[in-house]
């Protein structure tokens, strides 16, 4: 009786090897595409907490000055409480006079005062602010509503999902001590 040998393949066929490298070039593209969408989206979500961040300071602060106010002065444009106003201009308890508006700082917009504060960075620009002004019944207790947008990123240069702007609302009273 004669005994028959088995032989075993010295390795992979060619059409193991095409499956083999396709499927793992599709593993590979999925992957790079889904790191991609979250580099993306974690970009836009950080960009929006920023854009919120320094609105809701500078809301507040602004919120803060104008309450503390003594009286609203007339502005550069001899405004003192009227509606549409770009630029505010009051006094404080200590006497002090403070204007807020929005200067242009290098070519980006910051809402800035007179004292040489800055209420938001080179990170955001602002795109309008306004201070609508009335005086109560009386006239002693003048009512400012304040509104900006800030926006990151520049439209036209930038892409799409990388520009986000934000409307900042609030208002106040001025106790008028």
């Amino acid at each position: 009786m004669t005994k028959q040998s088995k032989t075993t393949p010295n390795g992979f066929t060619l059409i193991e090897l095409l499956v083999v490298i396709s499927i793992t070039v599709v593993l590979m593209l999925t992957a790079s595409i889904l790191f991609m969408t979250f580099l993306i989206s974690n970009a836009k979500i950080s960009s929006s907490q920023l854009v919120k961040q320094e609105g809701q300071y500078t809301l507040n602060q602004i919120e803060f000055l104008l309450r503390n106010a003594v009286e609203i002065l007339p502005n550069s444009y001899g405004y003192e409480c009227v509606a549409g106003m770009t630029e505010i201009r009051f006094r404080s308890f200590d006497n002090g006079t403070t204007t807020i508006w929005v200067e242009d700082d290098g070519g980006v917009g910051k809402i800035a005062s007179n004292s040489g504060q800055y209420f938001t960075s080179d990170a955001v620009e602002v795109t309008g602010i306004n201070f609508d002004c009335s005086q109560s019944n009386d006239e002693s207790h003048p009512h400012v509503n304040i509104t900006f947008s800030l926006r990151r990123g520049t439209p036209g240069v930038d892409q799409d999902r990388e520009i986000v702007e934000e409307t900042f609302t609030t208002s106040t009273t001025i106790r008028s001590l």
